[in-house]
């Protein structure tokens, strides 16, 4: 992840890789960022969800994608934005973007599995399971991912690339259930312009903004394919505007036919898509059998989600550690397999630490699982938010810096236009992150005081490595026979 930062533009005269169609790019970046975890929390926004998509998607996720887009090309490096960063800001924010982005995803994977739990509790347990018990199915999954990420790194493909095809089928299913519910009964929800025009612009803002900021992020993940592309001028914007559409689109099919079946305040977290499907269907028996099958669909999608995104979180904490961006414990592998072993076990110990931590503050505050939930998930999303500010702010830096760099793909217009591109989206995601811990239009001192401690052990820990980084570089270029002095060439770069 770390090696290849000072790495040239590719040379002219290079062989040119195959062309990749804007059809494939599309493809991957619906299947990367299209989560059937997110559905119920986009649900839960209301009606004016339908706005804020819109909106994010032209606000956010197009100039989002055009400066990732443009820092792929520039910079086809392994290491996306952490490369992005390190060229920027020097070695110091590459250890904080490494750190961000592997604890995000160790308090992520709780989270989803928590919705899993309670997917079990509505399909077999007529949603009354006891909450001791979901939470130790949760930690039990949390170490089967373990096992997952420790056993193979093929994994990943076929598991994300059939839960793509039965998240569209669950997604399809939704709408068909809520439109049957609707034709029975009428819909729970109203469907009118003060419905899906927020009114209240800020408390709507603090509900929305974060969530479905969410829900647009991970186009990095194919940013450098636009030098594989035979147009990237052309092709690149129309990529971003197809996928943001169609993964809107989705997003939204799902939120309308959930709404359909319950108004946004009675949505549940954790067992509203299965509780959304159980009404919208019925109680016949064809009903029961197609819902189960659903269901088990679902608990695949919510396991077949987090596989590759937590092999990659793994093997990048272990390629950081071998840098020296991360203690070295992260760099362990499997020595056949070659698994990052460190990185998922630590994975695995993060996660079952806070999902034991928060559901017991909530088993005394008489709390539910949609609160433990709610507590990880939001903690993690905030993590998450954080390299994605400053990727936004390494963009304008390089423009600077490094002018006469080879852009196949460059964002069109002059200063103004970099600037608001700039802004925008970082202003937005630094919002998007303060929503998350707190709303004041419906304040917890539970939810945010928990969420603000765990952020401050997350930066205690951040910054003492950020300290140890420089000694651990050296360290690691040693044991490498390289230069240590060329190991350290960025760290005294920074803000």
């Amino acid at each position: 992840m770390a090696a290849q930062t000072d790495r040239p533009p590719a040379d002219a005269g290079t062989p040119r890789r195959p062309a990749f169609r804007m059809f494939d790019m599309v493809l991957f970046s619906v299947a990367a960022m299209l989560l059937l975890s997110q559905i119920t929390l986009t649900a839960a926004v209301g009606p004016s969800a339908i706005f804020w998509t819109v909106a994010i998607i032209v606000a956010f996720f197009v100039p989002y994608g055009l400066v990732t887009a443009e820092l792929g090309s520039a910079y086809p490096d392994a290491g996306g934005i952490y490369a992005w960063v390190v060229r920027a800001f020097g070695n110091r924010w590459g250890s904080r973007v490494s750190w961000w982005y592997w604890v995000n995803v160790g308090l992520w994977v709780p989270s989803v599995y928590l919705m899993f739990s309670g997917a079990i509790s509505s399909m077999f347990f007529d949603g009354n399971l006891n909450f001791w018990v979901q939470i130790a199915i949760t930690v039990v999954l949390i170490w089967v991912n373990y096992w997952v990420n420790a056993r193979s790194l093929e994994t990943g493909t076929w598991v994300s690339n059939l839960g793509a095809g039965i998240t569209l089928t669950v997604i399809a299913a939704l709408a068909v259930a809520g439109g049957m519910y609707a034709s029975a009964h009428g819909s729970a929800t109203e469907w009118s312009m003060s419905a899906i025009l927020p009114t209240d612009a800020l408390p709507a803002l603090a509900v929305a903004l974060p969530i479905i900021i969410y829900n647009f992020l991970g186009f990095e993940l194919m940013s450098s394919a636009s030098t594989q592309m035979e147009n990237p001028k052309r092709d690149v914007p129309r990529t971003i505007l197809i996928a943001g559409a169609l993964i809107g689109g989705f997003y939204l099919i799902a939120t309308v036919g959930m709404q359909l079946i319950f108004p946004a305040d009675q949505i549940s977290e954790t067992t509203g898509l299965l509780d959304a499907l159980q009404l919208g269907f019925g109680d016949s028996a064809v009903a029961q059998v197609l819902v189960t099958a659903l269901g088990i669909g679902a608990l695949f999608c919510f396991f077949a989600s987090l596989v590759p995104w937590t092999i990659g979180a793994n093997l990048a904490a272990a390629e950081s550690a071998q840098q020296g961006d991360l203690p070295k414990v992260f760099a362990r592998r499997h020595p056949v397999r070659g698994t990052p072993t460190g990185a998922a076990m630590l994975t695995s110990v993060v996660g079952t630490v806070f999902t034991v931590g928060y559901a017991v503050l909530f088993a005394f505050t008489d709390g539910a699982i949609d609160d433990v939930f709610w507590n990880l998930f939001a903690f993690s999303s905030v993590i998450f938010l954080l390299p994605y500010i400053v990727m936004m702010l390494a963009f304008r830096k390089l423009r600077r810096i490094d002018p006469n760099r080879t852009r196949p793909y460059r964002v069109p217009g002059g200063a103004v236009a970099t600037w608001l591109i700039t802004w925008v989206p970082t202003v937005l995601l630094g919002a998007a992150a303060v929503f998350f811990v707190w709303n004041p239009f419906d304040f917890s001192i539970a939810v945010t005081g928990s969420i603000l401690i765990g952020l401050a052990v997350a930066v205690a820990l951040q910054e003492w490595f950020c300290y140890k980084s420089p000694q651990w570089t050296r360290e690691r270029a040693l044991e490498r026979g390289e230069d240590p002095d060329a190991a350290t060439q960025f760290a005294d770069a920074s803000l």
